[in-house]
Formats: C-alpha cells, sequence, structure tokens
C-alpha cells in the first residue's frame, strides 16, 4: 500500500507544476507522515516516467549541475484524476470501518 500511496503523493506534487527530485525531497522531509528518502524517490519517479505518467528533461541551474525536471503528462493528469477518486473513496471505507458506522 505504501508503494501506491507515495505514487499518488508524487504525482499530486507535480501536479501543481514541475520539480526536481532534490526539490521533492525537501519538501516530503517537511512532512511528518512523509519522510521519503532520496534513494527511495527515483525508482518511483523511474516507474512513473515508464509508464508514461510523467516526462523528465534537463535543464541548466544557476546553483550547480544541470538539474532533471519531472512534470504530469496527459496521461499522468487523467490517470492521478482516476487515483484520487479511488483514494478518497478508500478513505471514506476505512472512516466507515473506524466509526463502525458499516457493521
Amino acid at each position: 500500500m505504501r508503494k501506491g500511496l507515495l505514487e499518488v503523493v508524487v504525482l499530486n506534487l507535480l501536479r501543481h507544476g514541475r520539480r526536481h527530485g532534490y526539490e521533492m525531497a525537501q519538501i516530503f522531509k517537511r512532512i511528518d507522515a512523509l519522510k521519503v528518502r532520496e534513494g527511495n524517490l527515483y525508482p518511483i519517479l523511474y516507474r512513473l516516467q515508464v509508464d508514461g505518467l510523467i516526462k523528465s528533461y534537463t535543464e541548466r541551474s544557476q546553483d550547480g549541475p544541470p538539474r532533471k525536471y519531472f512534470e504530469l503528462t496527459k496521461l499522468g493528469q487523467k490517470t492521478l484524476k482516476d487515483m484520487n477518486v479511488h483514494f478518497e473513496q478508500l478513505i471514506g471505507g476505512i472512516d466507515q470501518i473506524k466509526k463502525g458506522t458499516c457493521l
């Protein structure tokens, strides 16, 4: 479940605009529940790229070496929409179980 959850989180982050991997890792570090090591982030980015959900390109950086940026593709936008609907349904179902309203 965590694997799928991290993919949804990465896609939602990219929904707000292009990011490079280090930048994403720094954002995740600020959220206690999302402490993701950079070493775990890059395989997720690679998988999402292989699946056609994100694309990447390299751009010069004023702060050092060139940076690899990632952004959503059209397929990624559609897939994210579907994933978010499913995730909201999952949260609703878990909430029902916690409250005992479905028993």
